[in-house]
């Protein structure tokens, strides 16, 4: 058996395994996660941008969500919708289309509570400067009950890029949630 080295490469720790003949074991741990849960944890990059209720139009633009951050890509990971009509959502994608938006501003939260990392996004409700872009999705939800999309972080946005939940329908009360990750 020939020698193998296992080493962190940030920290150099690690172990050294030989010996000719030897029963030398090498236990190792392995913890599976979702990318997300990680980038919140080690990075404190994880953020969600959910509207206030309002009163929507057909056609509205409910949540947008623009990535500003110039050195980190936006990953979105899901979106939750919630509306008191029965709707038809479009999702849909600019690929750094100029467009100034418009509409009430939207904070995004940080999932870790221990970081200070505010978001490299800006985000509006009831957003009106855009046209539709690249429809990612669309479907049908019933009044009163909620729907996501699980998009896994699969809808990547670049610099100056936009991400935005439309309702085809008129109606009282219209929420949406975009949960996503910076990396």
């Amino acid at each position: 058996m020939s020698d193998a080295i296992i080493r962190d490469p940030t920290t150099g720790l690690g172990a050294t395994v030989s010996g000719e003949g030897t029963d030398t074991h090498l236990n190792v741990l392995s913890i599976a996660q979702e990318e997300i849960r990680h980038i919140s944890s080690v990075d404190g990059l994880s953020f969600s941008w959910t509207n206030a209720t309002y009163n929507y139009c057909a056609a509205d633009t409910i949540l947008a969500v623009r990535n500003t951050c110039s050195d980190r890509e936006l990953h979105i990971e899901d979106i939750w919708m919630y509306g008191d009509t029965n709707t038809r959502v479009t999702v849909h994608t600019t690929d750094g289309a100029s467009f100034t938006m418009a509409g009430t501003a939207v904070t995004g939260v940080n999932h870790n509570r221990r970081s200070g990392a505010t978001a490299g996004a800006c985000a509006r409700a009831d957003e009106t400067g855009n046209t539709q872009g690249n429809i990612i999705t669309q479907s049908v939800f019933l009044a009163t009950t909620g729907m996501t999309f699980d998009l896994r972080g699969s809808v990547i946005l670049g610099n100056g890029s936009t991400i935005g939940v439309d309702y085809v329908t008129d109606g009282g009360a219209a929420i949406v949630t975009i949960t996503g990750f910076f990396d």
